[in-house]
C-alpha cells in the first residue's frame, strides 16, 4: 500500500482499512475542510512538506494530537498532518478563485483594506454582490476573479498559463511557489478532473500512452523520472523547473536535450488526455 495514501498512523487508522492492515484503533473520518489560504501538507508532525492544500479544499481527519491533525485530502487521497487550527469543519463553497491570487477586502471598495489573499482554486461561499464585488465568509473578493463551480474553465494548459513565472517549490501548489506536479494538479482540478499530487501518480493515472516520440499536442502531458509538462503546442512545453527555479513556457526539443543531458534523465510517457478537455 503507497504509504502517501494510506491513512493510518500509530494511533489512528481509517474504518476503511479493516482486514488490509493491523490496528488497534479504526476510526471514521470526520469531515473538515482548510480553513486558511493554504497550507504545508506534511509527512510528520514539523516534518517535510509533501503537497499544499488550498482554501476550502475537503479533508477527512482521523487524529487531533498535540495541536496536529492527520488528515486525508479528498480529491487526491494523500494523507499527512497540518496544524488543527488550519481546518475546520466543513461547509458549502459555490464559488472558485480563478486569479493566481485574489486579495479579500474589507468592503467591497478596491481602495478598502485588503485583509487576506487566496491562491487559484482557492473555494469560497457568497451570494451578495455590490459594486463589483462579491461579499464571502472571509471578505469582499471582485467578481471579476471568481466562478461559480458550475462554471469552470474547460482547458487546464491555459489554466497552467496563469501560473507562468511563479517561483518553483517543491511541494508547492500556489503563485507563491508550485512545482511540477502541482501544476498540473491545480490546472485540472480547476477544469473539473481528479488529478494526484506527484508526478509518477499522474503518470499512472491519467489519459493513455502514446509512442514517446509521437507528434505532440496541446494538453498532451510528458513524463521523465521525477517530472513532468505540459505541451502547449508540438514545438513548446510548460512545466515548472528547478533549472529556470519557475514556471516558464520553452522549446520542447530544447528542455528534452536539456534535461537528457544534465539529469541523464529521458522522456518515459508521453500521455493524452481523453474526454471533453481535449478530443
Amino acid at each position: 500500500m503507497d504509504p502517501r495514501l494510506t491513512p493510518a498512523n500509530k494511533i489512528a487508522a481509517c474504518s476503511t482499512l479493516k482486514g488490509k492492515i493491523k490496528h488497534a484503533n479504526f476510526v471514521e473520518g470526520k469531515n473538515y475542510q482548510i480553513n486558511v489560504p493554504f497550507v504545508d501538507l506534511l509527512d510528520k508532525p514539523d516534518g517535510k512538506r509533501n503537497r499544499q492544500l488550498i482554501y476550502g479544499s475537503k479533508v477527512k481527519c482521523f487524529d487531533e494530537t498535540e495541536g496536529w491533525a492527520f488528515i486525508q485530502n479528498t480529491y487526491d487521497k494523500y494523507v499527512g498532518y497540518v496544524p488543527q487550527s488550519a481546518i475546520v469543519k466543513e461547509t458549502k463553497k459555490n464559488c472558485i478563485v480563478i486569479a493566481p491570487l485574489a486579495h479579500v477586502f474589507i468592503e467591497p471598495n478596491l481602495k478598502s483594506r485588503n485583509i487576506e489573499m487566496l491562491p487559484l482554486a482557492a473555494r469560497v461561499s457568497g451570494e451578495t454582490v455590490e459594486n463589483g464585488f462579491l461579499e464571502t465568509e472571509l471578505g469582499w473578493i471582485s467578481v471579476s476573479q471568481l466562478k461559480r463551480k458550475t462554471e469552470i474553465p474547460k482547458d487546464p494548459v491555459e489554466v497552467s498559463k496563469l501560473l507562468q513565472y511563479a517561483p518553483y517549490l517543491w511541494g508547492g501548489n500556489t503563485y507563491l511557489g508550485i512545482d511540477c506536479s502541482g501544476l498540473i494538479q491545480v490546472s485540472l482540478l480547476l477544469c473539473g478532473v481528479d488529478c494526484p499530487g506527484d508526478s509518477d501518480q499522474q503518470m499512472n493515472t491519467l489519459g493513455h500512452n502514446l509512442d514517446i516520440g509521437s507528434p505532440r499536442k496541446k494538453g498532451d502531458i510528458l513524463f521523465w523520472k521525477g517530472h513532468v509538462a505540459w505541451a502547449v503546442n508540438e514545438r513548446q512545453i510548460l512545466h515548472a523547473n528547478a533549472y529556470h527555479m519557475a514556471t516558464v513556457i520553452e522549446e520542447a526539443d530544447e528542455a528534452i536535450e536539456r534535461i537528457n543531458k544534465q539529469d541523464n534523465n529521458s522522456v518515459i510517457a508521453h500521455k493524452r488526455l481523453i474526454g471533453e478537455l481535449y478530443e
